[in-house]
């Protein structure tokens, strides 16, 4: 009879043998697997303890392709997912009441609501020509939940503006029905092998020479403690990436580029409906019949 991992189906005396599988890998393996296993006790204990009493579900009716001028000085719209439970990403709820601040709609959801969420939002921008920015922020499973709700709203048509990410951990490949994904995380070493504790880069779901994609998402991958240093405060971990005051900093000035002021927002909207004005009445005039005089 063999003996079997908690996480695996493979014999440990199989993991063993494997001539590629050293001593010390085994033994981290084995460390970050046990590490694993405490943290999910943990965070059901606490979940019990506490009750999640802090911590609500988004209101779906909330969701707004358009948003009240009167109320809000900016356009668009912040989703924010919180991640697994949500115990551990109460930033997430300071980033959005930061965004409600700066005069843009936010709502923070529970990861749980994602096919909830991007149902919702389906229905409500899809073939909408008034919609205003649709902006998606996620934390850990949340960060993951937020391309999950964009390839939901990429089957329905419904286009993107902004997603950002912090420290997403199992994440699906990014579709491109978004315009612009800005992904902040963290290498971690060893844990880098658990989806507990991890950040990890985006990748597309359709490569940069893919013909048959009529748009490329551009995607930056952030590894703040190589590539932006200066977002990295002392102390940073995966727990509490998303209340580090310069994470929520970079997420509000990204987010700002997109949500702009309704002054803005209606020089822009006024210029893009004068191209598609003039792009009809162009096509117009390639139908009309020569006319021979």
């Amino acid at each position: 009879m063999h003996k079997y991992s908690i996480f695996s189906s493979t014999p440990l005396s199989s993991l063993v043998a494997q001539p590629k599988l050293s001593a010390r890998r085994f033994f981290t393996r084995s460390l970050a697997r046990s590490l694993a296993l405490s943290l999910t006790s943990a965070v059901v204990g606490v979940a019990i303890l506490t009750g999640c009493s802090g911590i609500r579900p988004g209101r779906l009716d909330a969701v707004q392709p358009v948003t009240i001028a009167d109320q809000k000085p900016r356009v668009g719209s912040v989703y924010l997912l919180r991640g697994f439970i949500g115990i551990f990403s109460t930033g997430i709820d300071a980033i959005g009441a930061q965004i409600n601040d700066h005069g843009i709609h936010a709502e923070v959801f529970q990861e749980a609501q994602a096919a909830s969420l991007a149902n919702r939002i389906a229905k409500a921008y899809k073939d909408n020509p008034n919609r205003e920015p649709l902006v998606l922020v996620g934390h850990s499973y949340g960060a993951d939940s937020s391309i999950r709700v964009a390839r939901l709203l990429a089957e329905q048509g419904v286009k993107v503006d902004l997603i950002v990410t912090l420290d997403p951990v199992t994440p699906p490949l990014v579709p491109d029905n978004i315009s612009h994904v800005v992904n902040l995380y963290q290498s971690n070493g060893m844990f880098d092998a658990m989806p507990w504790l991890r950040g990890i880069a985006l990748s597309p779901e359709k490569p940069d020479n893919a013909s048959n994609s009529s748009n490329v998402v551009a995607i930056e991958n952030i590894n703040i403690r190589k590539d932006r240093t200066d977002l990295l405060e002392p102390g940073t971990d995966h727990f509490n990436i998303e209340k580090k005051g310069k994470i929520q900093s970079e997420v509000i000035a990204r987010v700002l580029e997109v949500c702009v002021e309704r002054t803005q927002w209606a020089q822009v909207r006024n210029q893009q409906q004068l191209a598609s004005l003039a792009t009809r009445v162009e096509g117009l005039g390639d139908k009309q019949p020569d006319r021979k005089k």
